[in-house]
């Protein structure tokens, strides 16, 4: 009997100390099987830090580029404030996997991502400053149902504007590539919002001139299109265009995000598109919805 329990206690302590070393794995592995496959001239940060059982800390991030055409041949430096690492397919990532089969699943954060190449200033010709970007990104693939769960991909200017978009889409596996998933897959659910804070009153103006017309022309155009598209719609389909009329409206001082929903009664695919313009369907077929602080009903038709 008392070798027996010695047994057990040997086992839970090994257990133990498998946990506690896993605990630092998620570090460890993106430091032994990710980091040396980073293909760039320098890569490092300051500090580091392990996070849950598979996660990790990356903190004052440097990253230089080689000279290649796509940084009109010179190099480029990208500086990324703290990067964060809930989970990561590890096993997909490495060098070893099988190149058709795609990672499982990733929930990470970038904030503070600043650069010296024109993809950073291409906004400042318009009157936009300069400012870091902060990017977030967190999905799952349900391997087994073939569903794509993308609860985060969002994108921050800071103090410019922000845009986030989550689906679910039917028909896509871990083996999917981008020229089957047009094909392949079927939405579920879709919200798009997007919080302007200034971006776009800065940038309109500038636009509309390049176009030789004033941007009370341009959202004059809009208006236009969208009353066109609201004369024989219903009343909820109007209620979600009141909706976007009012941001447009807004647009040099917008009164909140506007955010856009789909929930199509069946799952939609590319091939139920030309069924849009058909009255109601927008709402009826493809559960659009659109929401906004600032709507003013009958927005959509007043711009006729």
């Amino acid at each position: 009997m008392r070798s027996i329990w010695a047994g057990l206690t040997a086992a839970l302590l090994l257990l133990g100390l498998a946990t506690a070393s896993w605990a630092q794995s998620g570090l460890e592995r993106f430091e032994k099987e990710l980091k040396p496959q980073i293909e760039l001239k320098n890569f490092s940060y300051a500090s580091s830090a392990p996070l849950g059982n598979s996660g990790f800390v990356l903190n004052n991030v440097v990253a230089v580029i080689p000279a290649n055409a796509a940084t009109g041949d010179k190099e480029s430096t990208v500086k990324i404030d703290k990067v964060t690492v809930d989970e990561l397919d590890f096993d997909r990532l490495k060098k070893d996997a099988n190149p058709d089969e795609g990672p499982r699943f990733a929930k990470l954060k970038l904030e503070g991502i600043t650069g010296d190449d024109e993809l950073f200033t291409a906004l400042q010709p318009y009157g936009v400053p300069k400012v870091p970007v902060d990017m977030a990104l967190d999905y799952r693939i349900d391997t087994a149902a073939k569903v794509l769960h993308l609860n985060n991909l969002e994108m921050t200017l800071r103090g410019q504007a922000s845009i986030a978009l989550a689906m679910v889409i039917e028909g896509i596996s871990d083996k999917t590539n981008a020229s089957s998933a047009k094909d392949d897959g079927r939405l579920r659910t879709a919200k798009l919002t997007y919080d302007d804070k200034g971006l776009l009153a800065k940038v309109v103006p500038p636009l509309a001139q390049t176009e030789g017309v004033k941007p009370e022309d341009v959202v004059k155009t809009a208006l236009a299109s969208i009353a066109g598209f609201a004369e024989p719609q219903g009343p909820q389909t109007l209620q979600a265009l009141d909706a976007i009329a009012s941001f447009i409206v807004d647009w040099k001082a917008p009164k909140g995000p506007l955010t856009l929903g789909l929930k199509p009664a069946k799952t939609a695919g590319i091939d139920d598109l030309d069924k849009i313009m058909m009255p109601n369907a927008l709402t009826d077929l493809f559960g659009f919805t659109a929401t906004y602080p600032g709507t003013k009903p009958g927005a959509a038709k007043a711009g006729k």
